[in-house]
């Protein structure tokens, strides 16, 4: 082990490179070729230093060691993404190469830096604290967001590099008191002199990428060698759920995280194509637009939904990284992922509690006018199935036919005695009971969530007329949102098939016949086109929902009692 005194050759050597970086900016062309000639350097000793450790007998010293290299390795990640964002920042745009190697950089960083807190012994993690709260390091971590996630870059450079090079010196001191602590620890239980060399060797090393990497401010060129460091798919490969591919697509390599939550073996997993974890629920058409993107060298991030051994699934977000060689030709890809499958699920939930609500609210309202829930749900159907036919988009189904049951809410707000009128409405009462809709309109205007604004929108419309004759606002043709169109068909079926406290049911004939007499004039054309085309689906609707049958007797009873 070197010693420490200052009239050591070692110590000759440190201040030397003290002197090379505060002098950095007078290097010229000759700090590319250094570069390569160091990166040959840097990946032959690292890993040398790592076979080493792993012949250290002594549990103690071989965490301390591990701790070491993740703290190195952490310190020249920071470096790098200084570099990379340096490069960006002083270009005042993005730069895919170097978005790319900070981003690299960050999982390498993220990675050693949870290893470090695992394996620090507990005298040094007060003072890594420390760094991690520092003004600093939330300067650092603020602009690192700022380029890699929402492409800011309005931060200064000059600025940038001191914040992140008070950083690294930080982590630099770390080092060299842990150092100190490892080199007492080794010259008193006198540790094979191999690996007292290796430790030696590998100061030198970080203390010349340090050097290095503190230059690339002014040397942007050098940025695009930075993909030689195949240390950057190391440090990936140890993430905690990890697997690399060829270009093809085969696992060449799985970590136990994947393992772990795929129920595959490695022996299982290697060799095989990737979609052997593929959901039947995920569209090809994802995956399309993933191997497009990663094919032309870009990062791909997304949220997929995976099939289990046993066919369950779980559900991660993803990140995939294409690895470049020298020549900048694919090498490899590696997908690092997080699983979210609980808080999706958890999402999922309060998803079908807030649609089970809407339906119940939906179905109280109806009562309150002594009519029973299953109208609601019947307008639900019947909006389901004009908007399939109509050629919405599957998310605007969804939200329409959930939403639906909502029409009619804002007759919480009409009184009793004109509500539930059995005689014909004096011009005043019909005044009132025309405001329901802009009641239930002011119930979910404000809502910036989409299942309620479009409450708020088929609550206000449905009662609008193609021919513009409609209320609350007299608007016509396709001013009316479609939403409103198609509640308005919906619910004029079936309020004339059920009986109110004002009026008997009515034959579906007599039905029929009011709403082809309507076409183009209370609805819209093409709607009532597709209501006649598939008659038959809402006639199954209808008689399913029968509210004579003993099943639906027992459901509105349900219902009453709730309300």
């Amino acid at each position: 082990m070197y010693s420490h005194q200052d009239n050591h050759p070692y110590i000759t050597i440190k201040n030397q490179l003290k002197d090379l970086r505060k002098n950095i900016h007078h290097l010229s062309t000759h700090i590319e070729f250094e570069f390569l000639f160091y990166t040959k350097i840097i990946q032959k000793l690292q890993a040398n230093y790592l076979e080493v450790v792993q012949d250290v007998k002594d549990a103690s010293l071989k965490n301390r060691l591990i701790s070491y290299a993740n703290l190195s390795f952490s310190k020249e990640a920071l470096g790098q993404m200084r570099g990379a964002i340096n490069g960006i920042l002083s270009a005042h745009n993005n730069n895919t190469k170097l978005q790319n190697i900070a981003l690299l950089a960050k999982g390498n960083y993220d990675v050693s830096l949870q290893r470090l807190k695992a394996t620090l012994v507990n005298k040094y993690k007060n003072e890594l604290t420390k760094i991690l709260y520092s003004s600093d390091y939330q300067y650092f971590e603020k602009v690192l967001h700022n380029i890699l996630e929402t492409n800011l870059y309005t931060n200064n450079s000059q600025q940038w590099f001191i914040n992140s090079t008070n950083i690294i010196e930080s982590f630099y001191s770390l080092e060299q008191n842990h150092f100190l602590d490892i080199d007492k620890e080794i010259q008193q239980d006198v540790i094979h002199a191999k690996f007292t060399f290796a430790v030696g060797l590998l100061i030198l090393l970080f203390i010349t990428i340090f050097s290095l990497f503190l230059g690339l401010h002014v040397k942007q060129n050098i940025l695009k060698n930075i993909k030689l460091l195949k240390e950057y798919k190391n440090a990936v490969d140890r993430s905690s759920i990890v697997s690399k591919t060829d270009k093809s697509g085969k696992i060449t390599y799985a970590n136990d995280g994947f393992c772990k939550i795929s129920g595959y073996t490695q022996e299982e997993l290697i060799g095989k194509a990737h979609n052997i974890v593929r959901h039947p629920d995920m569209p090809k058409s994802a995956f399309k637009e993933m191997w497009k993107t990663i094919l032309a060298k870009k990062p791909w991030s997304g949220v997929v939904k995976n099939r289990t051994k046993d066919g369950g699934n779980y559900i991660v977000e993803v990140t995939i990284n294409p690895i470049l060689n020298e020549k900048g030709e694919i090498e490899e890809f590696i997908a690092i992922r997080n699983d979210i499958t609980e808080l999706i699920h958890l999402h999922e939930d309060l998803e079908h509690t807030q649609e089970d609500l809407i339906l119940r609210m939906g179905e109280i309202g109806e009562t309150r006018s002594k009519e029973t829930g299953f109208h609601v749900r019947r307008v639900a159907k019947y909006s389901e199935i004009l908007a399939q036919h109509y050629g919405l988009k599957e998310q605007e189904v969804k939200y329409l036919t959930l939403a639906s049951p909502m029409h009619d809410i804002g007759k919480v707000g009409i009184a009793d005695n004109i509500l539930n009128k059995a005689g014909k409405l004096t011009n005043d009462e019909w005044i009132v009971m025309k405001t329901h809709a802009n009641i239930g309109y002011n119930l979910f205007k404000d809502s910036k969530k989409p299942l309620l604004k479009a409450a708020a929108t088929i609550a206000y419309e449905h009662h609008e007329k193609y021919d513009g004759s409609g209320y609350p606002r007299g608007l016509k043709g396709n001013d009316i949102h479609i939403y409103g169109r198609i509640t308005a068909l919906a619910d004029v079926f079936d309020a004339l098939g059920s009986e109110r406290c004002y009026k008997k049911a009515w034959e579906n004939e007599k039905i029929f016949t009011l709403l082809k007499n309507e076409r183009g004039k209370h609805f819209d054309p093409q709607l009532i086109d597709i209501f006649f085309e598939h008659l038959d689906e809402f006639l199954a609707v209808q008689d399913f929902y029968n509210e004579s049958s003993s099943f639906m007797k027992e459901h509105t009873k349900l219902v009453l009692d709730e309300a």
